[in-house]
């Protein structure tokens, strides 16, 4: 029976009008529709089933689709028991409480001589979404709830920045490991007045392309007179680093990871549906799988 998979690794890409289009067409088709949210923004997942929500109210097709996480995938995988340390769980029973109303949710925050030390966001009294621990004011942990109420997802955050992330089994215990990484990338650009790039000189933003319409045999004297103004431009890139506590494999990147979760998914009746800005990225993973895009 043919499936559809659409996996999904951003926010970005399930607010791209494309996204809602393909799905509402691989709906129309009467087949099994998987969403499978694999990124390492665990609470994100929550945003998502709200999305869904919202586009099950226009359609009533969407309440068909089949949500499927990562949390889902590694339940019953063995794991490790985290550390008090690395676990940090909160007693919130000794803080001032105060109670939000917000769009579709409520917000419980705890206060401690003024300063808040954790933001409790919940569906309603019985579902909690996710827990933000603070120290002096700075988010320091996210705790992610799964629907049963249990935590499924820990994020260690610094500098607003998740940098290390633990996946967590059914019994509690760490299944997965995420590690943020940064790494130089050098991007190459043309600068010459000729180059077909719109350029920009990046020490004074001043733009240099030319916008006069060259003849020929005066596009060939400027070229053979054209100063080499290619400049080397360096940049850092964040990856993340996998690794599964059940076998201790590690993946070099993340899409070494989505491409083995994927395996265990695709027949050869699926359809699997990418973010086309990823697509680079998986292709050289999956050489033998058809791709298509949102």
């Amino acid at each position: 029976m043919q499936q559809f998979i659409f996996l999904l690794t951003s926010l970005n890409g399930m607010h791209k009008p494309n996204f809602s289009t393909q799905l509402l067409k691989a709906l129309q088709q009467k087949s099994t529709v998987t969403i499978l949210v694999a990124m390492v923004d665990f609470e994100a997942v929550w945003t998502v089933r709200q999305y869904l929500n919202q586009l099950a109210t226009k359609n009533r097709w969407v309440k068909d689709v089949k949500l499927l996480t990562l949390a889902d995938l590694f339940a019953e995988e063995p794991g490790l028991a985290l550390t008090a340390e690395e676990r940090h769980t909160m007693d919130l029973s000794d803080f001032e409480q105060r109670l939000f109303a917000a769009d579709q949710e409520q917000i419980k925050r705890y206060l401690s001589k003024g300063h808040m030390v954790a933001e409790l966001r919940q569906v309603d009294d019985d579902t909690p979404m996710s827990l933000r621990q603070y120290q002096a004011d700075q988010l320091t942990q996210v705790d992610t709830y799964g629907l049963d109420g249990t935590v499924v997802g820990i994020e260690k955050i610094q500098n607003e920045v998740a940098q290390t992330s633990y996946l967590l089994n059914q019994h509690g215990e760490a299944v997965l490991r995420f590690v943020r990484h940064e790494r130089p990338i050098e991007h190459v650009y043309n600068l010459s007045a000729t180059s077909a790039m719109l350029a920009t000189q990046f020490a004074d933003a001043k733009q240099v392309a030319s916008a006069v319409t060259m003849s020929k045999r005066q596009l060939e004297k400027a070229e053979a007179n054209t100063v080499d103004k290619t400049q080397i431009i360096t940049t850092t890139e964040a990856y993340y680093g996998v690794l599964a506590y059940s076998n201790y494999r590690r993946f070099s990147d993340i899409y070494a990871f989505y491409q083995a979760i994927l395996s265990r998914l695709l027949t050869p009746e699926t359809r699997l549906y990418v973010d086309l800005t990823v697509n680079a990225h998986f292709s050289p993973q999956m050489p033998n799988q058809l791709i298509f895009n949102y």
